[in-house]
C-alpha cells in the first residue's frame, strides 16, 4: 500500500500529538504525587531523630533490667537480712515486662526507618518487611490490634524496585502513612514517657531502677559509716555498692530529664510533620528542636553508659 504525502503527514502529526499528550499526563501524575524538597527534608529530620530515640529506648530498657538485677545482687551481698526467698532479683523488670517496653521502642525505631526509606533514593531498603514489623511491634506495645485504616496505610506499601513508578509510589505512601500513624506514634511516646519518668506516682521501669539504687545506697552507707566494725574486704564491697548506687541514681535523673524533653519534642514534631505533609507551606521549628534534643540525648546517653 502506498501512502500519499498529506496522509503520511497527518499520521506523523497524530503520533507526535499522542506522544505529547502522554508525556503531559505522565508529568502531571508524577508531579501530583511527589514530595517537595521541604517535605522531604523535614520528614528525613523527623525520621532520623525518631529512629535514634527508638534505638536508645531499646538499649535502655534492657540496661534498666540488667541494672536492677545487678544492684539487687549487691544488696543481698551486703545486707545479711536478705535471703534468696525474700527478693526477686529482676522485680519489677521481668523479661516479659521489659520485652513490651522494647517493642514500643522498636516500633518508633521502625517508623523512623520506614520514613527514611520512603523519602530517600535507597531502593534496597526492605520496606515491606519494615512495615510488617512496625505493625507487629506497635500492636505488641499498645496491647491491641491497629485499626484497619492504620494497617491499610502500611499494607499498601508495594514498591516495585527498578520500576518507573517506584518514587511515585513512595511519595504516595508517605502522604498516607504520616497522617494515619499520627496517633499511634503519640501513644508509643506516652508509653516511653511513663517508663522513663521519675515523677511522683510513676510506676515505670526507670522509677523502679532509681528506687532499687536508693535501697542499695542506704544499705551500703550503713556499712561504710560504721568504720572498723567490718573487715577491709567487707568495707570494700560496701564502697563498691555505694559507688554503683550513686552512679545509678545520677544516671536515672539525667536520662529522665532529657527523655522527658525529647518525648515532648517528639509529639510536637509529629504534629508538625502531619501539617507539613498536608500543606508544604506550613512550618514551625518543632522538628528542628526535636532533632537537636535527640542529638543531645544521644551524647549524654553515651557518657552515662560508658
Amino acid at each position: 500500500m502506498i501512502f500519499h504525502g498529506p496522509i503520511l503527514l497527518r499520521i506523523k502529526r497524530n503520533e507526535n500529538l499522542s506522544g505529547m499528550i502522554s508525556y503531559v499526563i505522565l508529568a502531571i501524575l508524577i508531579s501530583g504525587c511527589s514530595l517537595t524538597n521541604n517535605q522531604i527534608v523535614k520528614t528525613q529530620s523527623f525520621a532520623a531523630a525518631t529512629y535514634n530515640l527508638g534505638k536508645l529506648g531499646e538499649e535502655e530498657f534492657v540496661n534498666i533490667r540488667n541494672g536492677i538485677i545487678e544492684m539487687n545482687k549487691e544488696l543481698v551481698s551486703i545486707d545479711n537480712t536478705k535471703t534468696a526467698n525474700s527478693l526477686r532479683f529482676d522485680r519489677p523488670a521481668s523479661a516479659k515486662a521489659t520485652a513490651t517496653r522494647v517493642a514500643a521502642s522498636k516500633a518508633l525505631k521502625l517508623y523512623g526507618e520506614l520514613l527514611i526509606g520512603l523519602v530517600t533514593e535507597d531502593r534496597t531498603a526492605p520496606l515491606r518487611e519494615i512495615a510488617g514489623s512496625l505493625i507487629e511491634n506497635t500492636s505488641a506495645a499498645l496491647k491491641r490490634e491497629l485499626s484497619d485504616e492504620k494497617k491499610g496505610a502500611l499494607n499498601k506499601i508495594i514498591v516495585g524496585l527498578g520500576s518507573f513508578w517506584v518514587e511515585n509510589k513512595k511519595a504516595d505512601a508517605v502522604k498516607k502513612i504520616i497522617p494515619a500513624y499520627h496517633l499511634p506514634v503519640n501513644e508509643l511516646a506516652d508509653l516511653l514517657n511513663e517508663d522513663l519518668s521519675l515523677d511522683d506516682g510513676s510506676l515505670g521501669l526507670l522509677k523502679a531502677y532509681s528506687a532499687t539504687a536508693k535501697r542499695l545506697k542506704n544499705a551500703s552507707m550503713r556499712l561504710v559509716n560504721v568504720g572498723n566494725q567490718y573487715t577491709v574486704l567487707e568495707r570494700d564491697r560496701a564502697v563498691d555498692a555505694l559507688v554503683i548506687s550513686e552512679k545509678s541514681i545520677s544516671r536515672a535523673i539525667e536520662i529522665s530529664s532529657m527523655a522527658k524533653k525529647s518525648i515532648t519534642g517528639l509529639k510536637k514534631a509529629n504534629s508538625e510533620l502531619v501539617k507539613i505533609i498536608g500543606d508544604d507551606k506550613y512550618s514551625t521549628d518543632d522538628i528542628r528542636a526535636y532533632a537537636k534534643q535527640i542529638h543531645e540525648l544521644m551524647n549524654m546517653y553515651q557518657v552515662l553508659t560508658n
